[in-house]
């Protein structure tokens, strides 16, 4: 708990430009205090800490999942300032944490939008696992399509009726998405999250945080760059800026980590196909993966 605060006050001193840390920042703050560390605490009433008082603070084991919340906090700054990129970056060092996504978040702050399409294709991590198997699967397409005739509440059957609501052929399927997307969208399946951009980011969070922040991180920056700096171009996505401001959508963020890290496994490690028979709600007991509260449409 007494790390978790200083966590806080980390986060307000990394946010502490000349005009202080934004409105958005410090409602990052207060959600993580509340929704995610689990303390009553007001994030405008602490007192901010230096870069070496919050290495200091964390253990080195956890390091690195601090520096991750440190890249979180500099997306929410608005209007951007280079500054703000200078101090996150002076914090996370003084952590001692390589993290080479970084780079993107300057980027998104620069304005240089075909630098971060540019930088997010190197560094971000190759498709493996599911992925790169359905990258080579030629008939995945229809694959998917035959889930409707999986049993009712089942994996199967529920990412059917997920899928539904795009109007559009299955991923893999001739004018569809590439069939390398069916393994996001069942990681909304399992988790519950819906495709909202607010969803997009907490399903991120989860999926982080489900990993003790070791993997996965690529995938949050990537919805930050979508949705909290609207820099990076992806398919048909409209990119918008500041989603983390809307009333809840930072509440589910936090909510998001604290879910991940309940779990009691990475559910990205799952081969979907293999299991997708099962019913839906044994799969997230195996998880350890609590219920929304206000679950999708698709999910009733």
């Amino acid at each position: 708990m007494d790390t978790d605060i200083q966590i806080a006050r980390g986060l307000i001193g990394a946010a502490s430009l000349s005009s202080g840390p934004t409105d958005e920042q410090l409602n990052l703050v207060q959600s993580l205090l509340h929704g995610y560390f689990g303390l009553e605490a007001d994030a405008r009433s602490l007192t901010p800490i230096s870069a070496s008082d919050l290495a200091e603070a964390v253990p080195v084991d956890d390091r690195h999942r601090v520096a991750d919340l440190l890249v979180v906090l500099e997306f929410c700054r608005h209007p951007y300032d280079e500054a703000q990129a200078d101090l996150v970056e002076d914090y996370v060092a003084a952590l001692g944490v390589d993290e080479p996504m970084l780079i993107l978040a300057r980027d998104a702050i620069q304005g240089e939008v075909e630098k971060v399409a540019a930088d997010w294709s190197r560094l971000s991590a190759p498709p493996s696992g599911e992925r790169a198997k359905a990258e080579e699967d030629r008939e995945y397409g229809a694959k998917l399509r035959a889930l409707e005739s999986c049993p009712p509440l089942s994996l199967g059957r529920t990412y059917f009726q997920y899928y539904q609501q795009f109007d559009s052929p299955f991923p893999g399927e001739d004018g569809g998405p590439h069939s390398s997307v069916a393994s996001h969208d069942f990681d909304h399946v399992i988790t519950g999250y819906d495709t909202d951009p607010p969803g997009e980011l907490a399903l991120q969070a989860m999926l982080l945080a489900s990993n003790g922040f070791h993997d996965h991180f690529s995938s949050l920056v990537a919805s930050l760059l979508l949705y909290e700096s609207a820099s990076l171009p992806f398919l048909t996505i409209i990119p918008k800026e500041a989603v983390l401001d809307r009333d809840g959508a930072m509440d589910l963020l936090a909510n998001g980590f604290l879910r991940g890290q309940m779990t009691t496994l990475d559910c990205r490690s799952l081969d979907h196909m293999a299991i997708v028979n099962r019913p839906l709600a044994e799969i997230r007991r195996e998880c350890g993966i609590e219920p929304l509260t206000q679950p999708a449409h698709w999910d009733q």
